[in-house]
């Protein structure tokens, strides 16, 4: 599943990130990989998302599409 896919205000851990060299190396210095994502709005073309209680990011769903995460559901 993807950032993109994800529900509104469901925790989900970022399993792994995909896509061009370059935006896999910005999302990983980063520091996203383990953090916990939560999409808090959605729009078109982007969405607002939490990671974790350190920051909050508009990320492009074209960039969410290859932010890889997995449910923290039980």
């Amino acid at each position: 599943m993807t950032l993109s896919d994800c529900e509104m205000h469901g925790e989900y851990t970022v399993a792994a990130i995909g896509g061009d060299v370059e935006t896999h190396r910005r999302l990983v210095d980063m520091g996203l990989l383990g953090l916990t994502a939560t999409v808090c709005a959605r729009k078109k073309s982007s969405l607002l998302a939490d990671f974790g209680s350190d920051f909050s990011a508009v990320v492009q769903t074209t960039i969410a599409n290859s932010i890889e995460v997995k449910s923290n559901r039980a």
